[in-house]
């Protein structure tokens, strides 16, 4: 569906882009003071609507949005909450999931673990 642009939109849409990460609405909001929160969730909703936007759920917590220009998968750290974005061969991850009546559409993986980050 072809929807029509506006100023907010394209603000928040250029703050997920430049972000190369995930942001959560509240995060935006703080980037964007003079958008009010419901108008960023709104958009949000758009953007993921129209597969623009990734919305993840990662910790549990708030959820993050996140422009994917190319598909990836996550993994977080469990010390540092720390995201990592790899890829996978999604055609293989479904042929190992064996659900042969089933046409999965979307796939999104997340894997928790340790990063070895170096404490100081």
């Amino acid at each position: 569906m072809q929807r029509r642009n506006s100023k907010k939109r394209d603000e928040i849409k250029a703050i997920l882009v430049a972000q190369q990460g995930a942001l959560s609405a509240t995060a935006l909001a703080s980037i964007l003071p003079h958008l009010d929160l419901s108008t960023i969730y709104r958009n949000l909703d758009i953007f993921v609507t129209d597969g623009e936007v990734q919305k993840l759920n990662l910790d549990g917590g708030e959820a993050l949005y996140e422009f994917q220009p190319r598909p990836h998968h996550h993994a977080v750290c469990n010390d540092c909450n720390r995201i990592i974005h790899f890829t996978a061969p999604d055609e293989k991850i479904k042929k190992l999931l064996g659900l042969p009546d089933f046409d999965i559409t979307n796939l999104a993986v997340t894997v928790r673990g340790n990063c070895h980050h170096k404490r100081t």
